[in-house]
């Protein structure tokens, strides 16, 4: 049965003691990208994103962390390499906002993942209006006062999701509508989507075949010996 795991993290509690453990486990061109960005959030971002991603790839092919060979590419995701060994190369995806940090692997199927912050501030429906079509834009002005934010950032991220998976398949069509007769859609003919609202963020993992089971871990501590012990009791 298809499945997935989605390990999560909140970057904005790491120390400076905790953030120099876990760059001790990057390769030099990624310390090298690390260094290039300007803003702390997105150094610690880039950081555990590149952290979750060995942790969540050695689960699912069952080597130790720093087994996993990760390296940069240009305007691409990383190139994720194993040992050599007869274990399979899982599928992954990446995402953050505003200190989250998130990954998502499975052996089974491709991947897209996103996650947003949820921001009461923001002018939903006039965003809604830029961005998305116009049934989009309409099912989202329809929705309840109350439930309109979180609405608002199901669907940015469910969008960005598929972005993403399709660009996982290197598929050059535009991404099909999320909405069909008023009715918000989370699947397709070859696209499956699970949405969720948890610790303030909305959440959606889109996969190329449908997903029978998503282990969502949300990691604390912030040294690898500590989520190695989380891990171990899931």
């Amino acid at each position: 049965m298809p499945s997935a795991v989605i390990l999560l993290h909140n970057a904005n509690q790491l120390t400076d003691d905790d953030r120099n453990r876990f760059l001790a486990c990057l390769s030099t061109e990624e310390l090298l990208r690390y260094q290039r960005f300007q803003r702390p959030v997105r150094q610690s971002e880039f950081l555990l994103g590149r952290i979750l991603l060995r942790f969540a790839v050695a689960r699912l092919a069952g080597v130790a962390t720093d087994a996993v060979c990760v390296t940069e590419r240009k305007n691409q995701a990383p190139l994720v390499q194993l040992p050599a060994t007869n274990a399979t190369l899982p599928y992954f995806s990446l995402s953050h906002s505003r200190g989250w940090v998130a990954c998502a692997a499975s052996n089974d199927t491709a991947l897209g993942l996103d996650i947003e912050t949820l921001d009461a501030e923001r002018d939903v429906d006039a965003i809604g209006r830029a961005a998305f079509s116009e049934a989009e834009s309409n099912w989202l002005s329809s929705r309840p006062a109350d439930d309109k934010v979180a609405d608002f950032y199901t669907m940015w991220s469910s969008k960005e999701a598929l972005f993403k998976l399709m660009s996982a398949q290197e598929r050059a069509a535009p991404p099909p509508e999320q909405v069909a007769v008023g009715v918000r859609l989370r699947s397709g003919s070859d696209w499956h989507a699970r949405t969720w609202s948890t610790q303030g963020l909305a959440m959606t993992l889109c996969s190329r075949d449908r997903l029978q089971s998503v282990a969502r871990i949300y990691l604390h501590g912030a040294t690898p010996s500590a989520w190695s012990q989380q891990l171990s009791r899931h």
